[in-house]
């Protein structure tokens, strides 16, 4: 029994490991975890009598296979629609399950091919042996730069994608690798029980897992393993409540969640400070920004018409103009965020029109954002935004809610920066921008009513009168 309960817990564990990945990490609901398990049972009774052993090593290779080609059009989709279509996902397998009589034997089952596989202590060791391997490769992977990378993606994609993370890239992979994680726990189940049925593919196994996760933790590497031990025992000490055994675990389940809401994992670990990003080298050292007709309009309203100016390396052009001008809109679509609707946006002789984000970062060019990321300074963005090795910088308001010294240290910062980059800065800040700007560009309903040096552009009655507040 005790052997048997250990078996559970290790392959259980191994489920919600590979469910950390996309779940944990990416903070995606993916309702197909459970299924892809069962797709892993399937395909070890499946080949058990013909190859062994290593009929174990298909499960991960068809849950895989399975995930990967369901992928594409599912990560498309955001938030509960992306949950709602692996929900999808795991009823069309289930429903395979139960209705391929000639493959899976239907209601029935597979019976059967048990004896070709390992079992007993063997296979305990075998499936604790790779947890350890498991969950030491996750912490691996996911610490230091790696890990900040992935809590980027999460907490802040659009950050992400102008440090040049490929986004739609690692959620591909965490649904592939998790989903053949999966898979390798379902062999190992397939095993243990020689019985392999649609209760497999069914969503018991995905609550099950999706307990785990939350009670044990959903990032820290030993955050599946403890929540797979609760899982799995808990049931198993209320055995004896006979009817009320589901409500004692329910409430135990409920205190653990309350008292730690990180976690079980979380009671052993103290946060800690982020590390930024490793520097991504860009592809290029571009010496040329050029922004010709640009335009955009979101429905009826204009945002920007007919932008054209020019950004050179060991310049630094101020952005200014009336709130709803089309500034942040603007940086929007030289960094991807947005598509211009016309006009050329040319860094040396690559048009970035039609670039993704984290393409046109890879180029050269990095962005920081008005609100910084909850928990960081606005400093920490600048910093992350200077370690990508962009060769132009988009700053959207970086002296917003600084206090004078703080603008001064700013200012400073900003001419040591100049001497290896191109920097298009907006600011309401016009004393800082006539500091550090060679020249101004004036928006006034995403049209450019003035470019010129600060002097020059500051005595415009146009500017004086939308951006100054002092009439013409």
């Amino acid at each position: 029994m005790a052997e048997r309960l250990a078996t559970l817990v290790g392959l259980y564990a191994l489920l919600g490991l590979g469910y950390q990945i996309v779940f944990g990490q990416l903070r995606a609901l993916n309702l197909a975890q459970g299924a892809l398990f069962g797709v892993g049972a399937y395909a070890t009774a499946l080949t058990a009598e013909q190859i062994g052993p290593f009929a174990l090593l298909v499960a991960p290779l068809a849950a895989g296979a399975v995930a990967a080609l369901a992928a594409p059009p599912m990560l498309r989709l955001q938030s509960h629609y992306f949950a709602l279509a692996t929900l999808a996902l795991a009823s069309l397998i289930n429903l395979v399950a139960l209705h391929a009589e000639g493959l899976t034997g239907g209601a029935n089952g597979l019976v059967g091919f048990g004896v070709a596989l390992p079992r007993g202590t063997t296979l305990a060791i075998v499936v604790w042996l790779v947890l350890i391997a498991a969950v030491i490769a996750y912490a691996f992977v996911f610490r230091g730069a790696m890990g900040e990378k992935a809590r980027l993606l999460r907490e802040a994609p659009l950050v992400a994608a102008t440090l040049g993370i490929d986004g739609a890239l690692w959620r591909f992979t965490a649904f592939v690798v998790g989903g053949a994680v999966a898979g390798l726990a379902g062999g190992f189940s397939a095993a243990l029980t020689g019985v392999v049925s649609p209760e497999a593919t069914g969503f018991s196994v995905m609550l099950l897992c999706l307990t785990a996760v939350v009670l044990g933790g959903a990032r820290h590497p030993l955050g599946a393993v403890l929540g797979a031990a609760v899982a799995v025992l808990l049931p198993e000490l209320f055995r004896g409540l006979q009817g009320s055994w589901l409500l004692a675990y329910a409430a135990a389940t409920l205190a653990v969640v309350l008292w730690a809401p990180e976690g079980l994992a979380g009671l052993f670990t103290r946060p800690r400070a982020a590390t930024l990003p490793r520097p991504i080298a860009p592809a290029a050292r571009p010496l040329h920004l050029v922004l010709t007709g640009v335009s955009k309009r979101f429905g009826g309203v204009e945002a920007l018409g007919d932008v054209s100016f020019a950004v050179e390396r060991s310049e630094v052009v101020g952005l200014i103009g009336p709130n709803g001008s089309g500034k942040t809109t603007l940086l929007n679509v030289i960094s991807g965020l947005e598509r211009a609707d016309s006009g050329t946006i040319v860094l040396d002789s690559i048009g970035l029109e039609h670039l993704p984000p984290h393409a046109i970062a890879r180029l050269g060019i990095g962005r920081t954002f008005q609100t910084p990321i909850e928990g960081e300074s606005r400093g920490a963005g600048l910093a992350r935004a200077v370690s990508n090795g962009a060769a132009f910088l988009l700053l959207d308001e970086p002296a917003a809610g600084m206090t004078d010294r703080e603008r001064d240290a700013l200012a400073h910062w900003l001419e040591r920066l100049r001497r290896t980059r191109g920097i298009v800065l907006v600011d309401h800040d016009i004393e800082l921008l006539t500091r550090v700007c060679d020249r101004l560009v004036c928006l006034e309903g995403g049209r450019i009513i003035a470019v010129g040096s600060p002097a020059e552009v500051r005595a415009d009655p146009r500017v004086r009168a939308s951006f100054l507040g002092v009439p013409a």
